[in-house]
């Protein structure tokens, strides 16, 4: 299985060493902004902030992963397991999965913010991926983030945790520590406790889908199947929830 691949640990190190500066980069650039930027400029600070968390945590991501290939010996084609035989079969069972799992993930979400709202006495934090969002208003900034949210991040991720971290913990001989390790991590690096337990069923789900094609492409498809979802249901909320109650007029007069 491509998943068993022996990865150096020596090259496995630079990989993270990478990853860590690029995001103490990324954090030292965010100071920066808070201290420097015009007041003319305060309201697109989010959208900022965004940017920087994108380049220096998604792209980077994706730059050192292709480093990391390289030395390796291998090429992206075989780590997203874009060859023959049954690439349309993963591709469609990662769908399948996506489908019938979304409602569970997002129903778990709901039920941690209202447990949270009950005991809290007060909204939830909300996560910080949607506070960009609700602020930014233009095309432009929403076309930005929707292309970050639905294709980078998910490659990214995906290549970091089930690509590279995975597998190099379950050759170790802690097939468990694989799955709980990189899933615990996927969920923390979200930083909000309302999508915690939600995210990091997602993740063993995910590494459940990488498991069954032996494709990386497919818990991607899942993964970006997942961002689309919520990045236009927070867009078209009202619209969604308009039609809901048609439907519900419709269904019983």
């Amino acid at each position: 299985m491509l998943s068993e691949k022996p990865w150096n640990r020596e090259v496995l190190l630079l990989f993270i060493a990478g990853l860590l500066i690029s995001w103490c980069v990324g954090m030292l650039l965010g100071i920066l902004l808070e201290q420097f930027l015009p007041p003319e400029a305060l309201a697109k600070k989010s959208f900022y902030h965004f940017v920087i968390t994108t380049l220096t945590l998604h792209v980077a991501t994706l730059v050192l992963v292709h480093h990391f290939l390289k030395l390796s010996g291998a090429n992206w084609k075989q780590f997203l397991g874009l060859t023959r035989p049954y690439l349309a079969r993963a591709i469609l069972f990662a769908l399948v999965v996506g489908i019938v799992v979304l409602p569970i993930i997002l129903g778990m979400s709901d039920w941690v913010a209202q447990l949270i709202n009950s005991m809290a006495q007060h909204p939830p934090p909300e996560e910080p991926a949607i506070k960009v969002l609700r602020s930014t208003v233009g095309v432009g900034q929403r076309i930005c983030f929707g292309v970050a949210a639905i294709l980078i991040a998910p490659v990214a991720e995906e290549a970091l945790f089930r690509g590279i971290l995975y597998p190099f913990i379950k050759q170790l001989g802690r097939p468990r520590l694989a799955i709980w390790g990189t899933s615990l991590l996927f969920a923390a690096m979200h930083m909000n406790v309302v999508v915690f337990l939600p995210l990091m069923v997602l993740a063993m789900i995910l590494t459940f889908v990488y498991e069954k094609t032996d494709k990386l492409v497919a818990p991607i498809t899942t993964h970006a199947l997942f961002n689309s979802v919520n990045f236009f249901y927070f867009l078209y909320a009202p619209q969604f929830e308009q039609w809901l109650r048609l439907l519900r007029r419709l269904l019983h007069p």
